[in-house]
Protein backbone atom coordinates (compact mmCIF):
# COMPACT_ATOMS: atom_id res chain seq x y z
CA UNK A 1 0.00 0.00 0.00
CA UNK A 2 2.83 2.60 0.49
CA UNK A 3 3.72 2.17 -2.86
CA UNK A 4 0.22 2.75 -4.15
CA UNK A 5 0.57 5.82 -1.84
CA UNK A 6 3.84 7.42 -2.94
CA UNK A 7 2.85 6.47 -6.70
CA UNK A 8 -0.28 9.00 -6.49
CA UNK A 9 1.70 11.65 -4.69
CA UNK A 10 4.64 11.41 -7.23
CA UNK A 11 1.47 12.02 -9.86
CA UNK A 12 -0.15 14.95 -8.44
CA UNK A 13 3.41 16.67 -8.17
CA UNK A 14 4.14 15.90 -11.87
CA UNK A 15 0.44 17.23 -12.40
CA UNK A 16 1.08 20.30 -10.20
CA UNK A 17 4.59 21.23 -11.72
CA UNK A 18 3.13 20.46 -15.05
CA UNK A 19 -0.02 23.21 -14.43
CA UNK A 20 2.60 25.34 -13.50
CA UNK A 21 4.21 25.07 -16.55
CA UNK A 22 1.50 25.83 -18.58
CA UNK A 23 0.39 28.60 -16.56
CA UNK A 24 3.84 30.14 -17.06
CA UNK A 25 3.87 29.50 -20.56
CA UNK A 26 0.27 31.18 -21.07
CA UNK A 27 2.00 33.81 -19.05
CA UNK A 28 4.81 34.30 -21.23
CA UNK A 29 2.89 34.13 -24.43
CA UNK A 30 0.38 36.78 -23.63
CA UNK A 31 3.47 39.17 -22.86
CA UNK A 32 5.27 38.22 -25.92
CA UNK A 33 1.80 39.39 -27.60
CA UNK A 34 2.03 42.66 -26.31
CA UNK A 35 5.49 42.84 -27.17
CA UNK A 36 5.51 42.58 -30.36
CA UNK A 37 2.30 44.08 -30.69
CA UNK A 38 4.33 46.68 -29.26
CA UNK A 39 6.77 47.24 -31.44
CA UNK A 40 5.54 49.04 -34.52
CA UNK A 41 4.37 52.02 -32.11
CA UNK A 42 7.62 52.05 -30.73
CA UNK A 43 9.37 52.60 -33.84
CA UNK A 44 6.41 55.00 -34.77
CA UNK A 45 7.52 56.83 -31.66
CA UNK A 46 11.53 56.48 -32.52
CA UNK A 47 10.18 58.36 -35.88
CA UNK A 48 8.20 60.89 -33.90
CA UNK A 49 11.66 61.67 -32.00
CA UNK A 50 13.92 61.92 -35.25
CA UNK A 51 11.35 64.71 -36.03
CA UNK A 52 12.11 66.56 -33.32
CA UNK A 53 15.88 66.02 -33.19
CA UNK A 54 15.27 67.02 -37.22
CA UNK A 55 13.77 70.25 -36.67
CA UNK A 56 16.76 71.54 -33.99
CA UNK A 57 19.86 69.60 -36.33
CA UNK A 58 18.00 72.03 -39.53
CA UNK A 59 18.13 74.98 -37.40
CA UNK A 60 21.43 74.70 -36.15
CA UNK A 61 23.10 73.95 -39.72
CA UNK A 62 20.66 76.99 -40.92
CA UNK A 63 22.47 79.30 -37.90
CA UNK A 64 26.15 77.70 -38.83
CA UNK A 65 25.42 78.39 -42.91
CA UNK A 66 24.37 82.36 -42.11
CA UNK A 67 27.47 82.60 -39.65
CA UNK A 68 29.98 81.36 -42.16
CA UNK A 69 28.26 83.65 -44.76
CA UNK A 70 26.39 81.54 -46.72
CA UNK A 71 28.68 79.16 -48.24
CA UNK A 72 27.28 76.56 -51.13
CA UNK A 73 29.28 73.72 -48.85
CA UNK A 74 29.42 73.62 -44.88
CA UNK A 75 31.49 70.84 -43.08
CA UNK A 76 29.11 69.87 -40.52
CA UNK A 77 31.31 69.26 -36.96
CA UNK A 78 29.91 66.04 -35.58
CA UNK A 79 30.74 65.07 -39.17
CA UNK A 80 34.14 63.83 -38.02
CA UNK A 81 33.47 62.03 -34.84
CA UNK A 82 32.92 58.95 -36.62
CA UNK A 83 36.59 57.57 -38.32
CA UNK A 84 34.15 54.79 -40.29
CA UNK A 85 31.97 56.94 -42.56
CA UNK A 86 34.22 59.60 -44.47
CA UNK A 87 32.69 62.66 -44.61
CA UNK A 88 31.44 64.77 -46.91
CA UNK A 89 30.58 68.30 -47.44
CA UNK A 90 26.91 68.65 -46.66
CA UNK A 91 25.31 71.34 -49.77
CA UNK A 92 23.07 74.28 -49.42
CA UNK A 93 21.11 75.50 -51.14
CA UNK A 94 20.46 79.07 -52.08
CA UNK A 95 17.83 79.80 -49.26
CA UNK A 96 20.19 77.68 -46.78
CA UNK A 97 18.52 74.34 -46.62
CA UNK A 98 20.32 70.98 -46.76
CA UNK A 99 20.65 69.38 -49.67
CA UNK A 100 20.52 65.59 -50.49
CA UNK A 101 23.89 64.72 -52.76
CA UNK A 102 21.02 63.55 -55.17
CA UNK A 103 17.76 63.50 -55.92
CA UNK A 104 17.03 60.12 -55.31
CA UNK A 105 16.62 57.22 -51.99
CA UNK A 106 20.28 57.32 -51.94
CA UNK A 107 20.78 60.71 -51.70
CA UNK A 108 17.70 60.53 -48.98
CA UNK A 109 19.73 58.17 -46.91
CA UNK A 110 23.06 60.31 -47.13
CA UNK A 111 21.42 63.26 -46.07
CA UNK A 112 20.01 61.81 -42.84
CA UNK A 113 23.90 60.50 -42.24
CA UNK A 114 25.33 64.22 -42.63
CA UNK A 115 21.98 65.68 -40.57
CA UNK A 116 21.77 63.12 -37.73
CA UNK A 117 25.20 61.25 -37.57
CA UNK A 118 24.03 57.97 -39.25
CA UNK A 119 22.44 55.92 -41.84
CA UNK A 120 18.51 55.04 -40.86
CA UNK A 121 17.90 51.63 -39.71
CA UNK A 122 16.43 49.88 -42.93
CA UNK A 123 14.86 47.67 -40.23
CA UNK A 124 12.99 50.97 -39.12
CA UNK A 125 13.12 53.39 -41.34
CA UNK A 126 13.03 53.39 -45.07
CA UNK A 127 14.03 56.40 -47.13
CA UNK A 128 12.43 57.38 -50.68
CA UNK A 129 12.67 59.90 -52.54
CA UNK A 130 9.61 62.10 -53.72
CA UNK A 131 9.85 63.60 -56.91
CA UNK A 132 7.02 65.67 -57.14
CA UNK A 133 7.23 67.75 -54.37
CA UNK A 134 11.19 67.35 -54.14
CA UNK A 135 11.15 65.66 -51.03
CA UNK A 136 13.04 62.81 -48.75
CA UNK A 137 9.96 60.62 -47.00
CA UNK A 138 11.57 59.00 -44.07
CA UNK A 139 8.64 55.89 -43.43
CA UNK A 140 8.28 53.40 -40.27
CA UNK A 141 6.95 49.74 -40.58
CA UNK A 142 3.61 51.37 -39.10
CA UNK A 143 3.13 53.56 -41.64
CA UNK A 144 4.01 56.92 -39.96
CA UNK A 145 6.46 59.20 -41.73
CA UNK A 146 8.59 61.98 -41.41
CA UNK A 147 9.50 64.38 -44.73
CA UNK A 148 11.89 67.25 -45.74
CA UNK A 149 10.98 69.25 -48.18
CA UNK A 150 15.08 70.24 -49.99
CA UNK A 151 13.45 73.55 -51.60
CA UNK A 152 11.79 74.94 -48.50
CA UNK A 153 13.35 73.50 -45.15
CA UNK A 154 9.38 72.12 -44.31
CA UNK A 155 9.88 68.84 -42.09
CA UNK A 156 6.81 67.38 -42.04
CA UNK A 157 5.78 64.62 -39.43
CA UNK A 158 2.53 62.12 -40.19
CA UNK A 159 1.34 59.56 -38.20
CA UNK A 160 -1.51 56.69 -39.11
CA UNK A 161 -2.19 55.99 -35.62
CA UNK A 162 -3.40 58.78 -33.21
CA UNK A 163 -3.48 57.27 -30.20
CA UNK A 164 -0.04 58.91 -28.65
Amino acid sequence: MPSQHQAEEDLLRTFASLAALLILLIILAVLGMRYFSAVDKVSARGLQLEHHRLLNVIAMVRSQWLRLGRPEQMQLDWQTLDHEVQPSPLTMNPAGWPQAPSRNDKGCEVLWQQLLGGLPDKAVIQAQFINRDQSCRYLSPAGDSLSYQLDTGRVIFLTSNTDY
